[in-house]
């Protein structure tokens, strides 16, 4: 059986190399771009989509696998016509996640990444960086998964008062009472249809001024213009951002539909974007290395290892 690995670094290639020597292994560096017909067996990464274009260049593929927990950007619909099974990575950094959650949050209320550059421009002085505490605020998390849970745990550390909402837990609020609530509020949900657009320019009203958002979870979940609009309103405080609504046409430098507010969010004063890497830790990619290698060799088995559910 023939496996391809997209978005491969040089990690990448040596790990898949080695741990997949049964197999007969190619690499290409960014998403499926031309035919590959032989190849039945395919990792992706959560960097670029698998639609319809991709899937034509894998025609003999029978798995693919996303080096995520997220699988969005797999069109799972098409490809379960195919006769594709669809895996993921169920668990590699939900710690790892969360402690960067909890990094944005200091980083904003503490106002770290300003007075560093004030710093390097040779302005050594507290001018204009006053931040504020996070112990004794509310924390309302959007996601009581394991990320939210680990970033929860942290978040009482630093003696944070903390919520959650979710529709899938017991012990969840409503999310129009953690908005209202909370002077900071971080996602930790997966992007599915009922939480695109979750935060709008509806649930934005109703969060408290001076608030934050934090968002490591899917950029798809925040209506950006929303977002934008508010913090220039000065309605809320700021935002720290990891993940953009339609980012993978920033990587492809195409000035689309998403462009002009995304490169407004990113060029803010009071905004804090990152590059979709709150998992980008040496121990997190190990375990998708290995997870991903669990799944192939399971389904050449015969076993389908951590397929994803079917949404809509």
């Amino acid at each position: 059986m023939k496996v391809l690995v997209a978005c491969a670094d040089g990690e990448d290639v040596k790990f898949f190399g080695q741990s997949l020597s049964e197999f007969e292994v190619e690499f290409c560096p960014a998403a499926p771009d031309r035919p590959y017909p032989e190849i039945h067996l395919a990792a992706v990464s959560h960097l670029h989509p698998t639609g319809q274009q991709e899937l034509d260049f894998l025609p003999e593929v029978k798995l693919v696998v996303t080096r995520s927990t997220g699988f969005d950007l797999v069109d799972t619909k098409l490809a379960r016509s195919r006769g594709i099974a669809v895996c993921n990575v169920p668990e590699y950094g939900s710690i790892t996640v969360a402690e960067f959650t909890m990094g944005l949050i200091l980083s904003l209320t503490r106002r770290i990444p300003w007075a560093v550059a004030h710093s390097r421009e040779g302005q050594f002085s507290v001018a204009g960086l006053e931040g504020t505490d996070v112990a004794g605020k509310q924390l309302g998390i959007v996601g009581h998964g394991k990320i939210g849970r680990h970033l929860g745990t942290i978040a009482s550390g630093f003696g944070m008062k903390v919520s959650f909402h979710d529709p899938f837990w017991d012990g969840s609020i409503p999310l129009d009472q953690l908005l209202v609530e909370s002077d900071i509020v971080a996602l930790c949900c997966p992007l599915t249809p009922a939480t695109h657009h979750l935060i709008d320019a509806s649930a934005i009203e109703k969060m408290r001024s001076g608030s934050y958002l934090v968002n490591t979870a899917r950029g798809g979940v925040v209506d950006g213009n929303a977002l934008l609009a508010a913090i220039e309103s000065g309605h809320m405080a700021g935002a720290g951002l990891d993940v953009l609504e339609g980012e993978e046409s920033i990587r492809a430098g195409i000035d689309d539909a998403f462009h002009e507010v995304n490169v407004a969010l990113m060029s803010h004063p009071q905004v804090l974007v990152t590059p979709h890497l709150a998992f980008d830790t040496r121990e997190a990619k190990q375990r998708i290395r290995q997870t991903t290698v669990d799944v192939i060799r399971a389904f050449a088995m015969g076993e389908i290892l951590h397929p994803v559910p079917q949404l809509g």
